[in-house]
């Protein structure tokens, strides 16, 4: 037998969804972990720490021992990519034992404390990309499908909004965390950084996890409903929505890796480097709750063409041609604006395709999985197309140096919008999941 969700006991008060101080609750504690652990999306550049990385790259980069290391975003991208890879081991587990959800959120928390502590003693890359790079992401993979499976019970018809918010409203609570990351780190060093910010999360998120409770309660009952209709994933719609998240997922993060860095190529203080980022975030934060609306009323497939399709011509247009910090700053906005939101339309994919539960948490965790695979392969990509060789030419497409990353990266987006076909291949929509 497996797990699956009932009612809190005969004839006790279920607290109502979509409404209500439990469910808004809920939403604060979830958004507290989102923000100063991760900044998902998974698309939030600088609101949680892995997503700073930019700004630890520059700082590896140009200090020792770390110092000229073409292969440092490894490490960023590892982080992010193992909680997109490690779902296929954690989505079983979450839909088949409910009642240890709270639980695996403390331990993974307490795994990304270790993380952080143990890579303050790092020496060498290699101990950088276990900490930094694949515990912290193991320690956080741990946290969150537990965290979405709760907020499922928590939000239905008002979902796509609740995933706006909690990204969008990460994005908010860590819209500093670049210039705080920058300012430790050129102040004290990566070691004392690394350390203080393993108190912050100890301090901060500590006192939120209580709030993170269980609307329904976990019972012993109906095997059928925790296995996953497997027919679905052979369907047009599902093929064309792999189609377009694998090649978003490969490049949709190489601008918040190497923006920080072009930046400092027009020998402007370092202080632009989280600025720009912050301004990534910034629009990226509005993009995500008016997509998130949005998406619990409109076809996912008409906003998946918009998001990828505007920024693929932000990073081709935009970027490439960019000579000056004005440009710059032009181009964080409207590809946070475009980008940004694109990973909240992953609820309502799920709820477009099935009602089954354990169908629709195992749609996003694959979702999520295929953009691991993108997000590594497209990390060790952009190390090989930045050409450290030609150096810097003004007024060359991406100063040279950077053409070939600017060119993967919004050919990889145009690739991402012909997803959207599948809306021409849609069969039966779900409004629940």
């Amino acid at each position: 037998m497996s797990a699956t969700f009932t009612e809190r006991g005969q004839g006790s008060q279920i607290p109502p969804c979509d409404r209500g101080g439990h469910a808004w609750t809920f939403l604060v504690g979830a958004a507290m972990i989102e923000g100063l652990m991760w900044g998902k999306d998974r698309s939030n550049f600088n609101s949680g720490f892995p997503l700073t990385f930019g700004i630890f790259q520059t700082f590896y980069f140009t200090h020792p021992p770390f110092e000229s290391n073409k292969y440092l975003p490894v490490v960023g991208t590892l982080a992010t990519g193992i909680s997109y890879l490690a779902t296929p081991l954690i989505t079983p587990f979450t839909i088949r034992y409910p009642m240890y959800r709270k639980y695996m959120i403390w331990f993974g928390w307490l795994t990304c404390i270790i993380a952080l502590i143990g890579s303050s003693f790092a020496t060498k890359l290699s101990h950088l990309i276990i900490t930094q790079g694949l515990l912290y992401g193991l320690g956080f993979v741990v946290i969150y499908y537990p965290l979405l499976s709760m907020l499922n019970e928590w939000f239905v018809k008002r979902r796509g909004l609740a995933y706006g918010i909690l990204f969008g409203a990460a994005g908010l609570c860590g819209l500093g965390l670049p210039f705080a990351i920058d300012k430790l780190l050129h102040t004290y060093g990566y070691v004392m950084t690394l350390r203080i910010y393993a108190v912050a999360i100890f301090v901060l998120v500590g006192p939120a996890l209580p709030l993170l409770q269980n609307r329904l309660s976990p019972d012993i009952s109906c095997f059928e409903e925790t296995n996953p209709d497997t027919a679905i994933f052979a369907k047009v719609p599902f093929l064309s929505m792999t189609l377009s998240n694998v090649f978003q997922g490969l490049v949709f993060f190489l601008p918040g890796i190497y923006l920080p860095s072009y930046a400092t190529s027009f020998a402007s203080p370092r202080t632009n480097a989280p600025l720009l980022l912050s301004f990534l975030t910034l629009s990226q934060t509005l993009s995500q709750v008016v997509i998130g609306q949005l998406s619990d009323n409109y076809n996912p497939y008409l906003l998946l063409f918009l998001s990828t399709f505007l920024s693929s011509l932000c990073i081709l247009v935009l970027w490439g041609f960019s000579n000056c910090l004005a440009l710059l700053y032009v181009f964080a906005v409207l590809y946070g604006i475009s980008a940004g939101g694109y990973s909240v339309l992953y609820s309502r994919f799920a709820t477009h395709l099935t009602d089954n539960r354990a169908t629709g948490l195992w749609l996003y965790s694959i979702f999520e999985f295929q953009r691991g695979i993108g997000n590594v392969i497209g990390g060790l990509a952009g190390g090989f197309l930045v050409v450290d060789e030609a150096g810097l030419v003004d007024g060359m497409y991406g100063l040279g140096k950077y053409m070939g990353v600017i060119a993967f990266a919004g050919i990889g987006m145009l690739t991402s919008s012909l997803g959207a076909m599948g809306h021409f291949w849609k069969g039966k929509q779900h409004n629940v999941m």
